[in-house]
């Protein structure tokens, strides 16, 4: 008796792991239209809100990018970005298509997330953390 209702929890929890957690985050195309513009989005808050910094900071590389569903769409970007010569001032806005990321700059790893609720107009950054 109590061997089949191990083997029977067994199976169902194999079963579930192999499936993935129901609403949680999924792996998501880079090339979705939604997340670019969360991603777009999401450069522009950090380096306007984000970080206090005076210079601003440039995604170097997306390692990762998840979507989960949560009263609208949350979309989760780990990144690599790193400080270029620009300032966040506006003092050099006039070279600002030249802001490019030295060789030797510092990389840094973020993990950001977006919630999108298209239906009430409203995108936010829920999380900012970097290593």
């Amino acid at each position: 008796m109590y061997f089949k209702m191990i083997v029977s929890f067994l199976a169902v929890m194999l079963a579930v792991a192999s499936a993935g957690l129901i609403g949680g985050p999924v792996d998501a195309d880079m090339n979705d239209d939604g997340v670019q513009s969360a991603l777009q989005f999401a450069k522009a808050q950090f380096n306007n809100h984000c970080f206090n910094d005076s210079f601003e900071l440039q995604i170097r590389k997306v390692v990762k990018v998840q979507t989960q569903v949560v009263s609208g769409l949350k979309y989760i970007f780990t990144v690599k970005v790193a400080r270029t010569p620009c300032r966040k001032d506006g003092v050099n806005d006039s070279v600002k298509t030249l802001c490019v990321v030295p060789a030797v700059a510092d990389v840094t790893q973020c993990k950001i997330a977006v919630w999108s609720q298209p239906w009430l107009n409203s995108i936010i950054v829920v999380e900012n953390t970097c290593i």
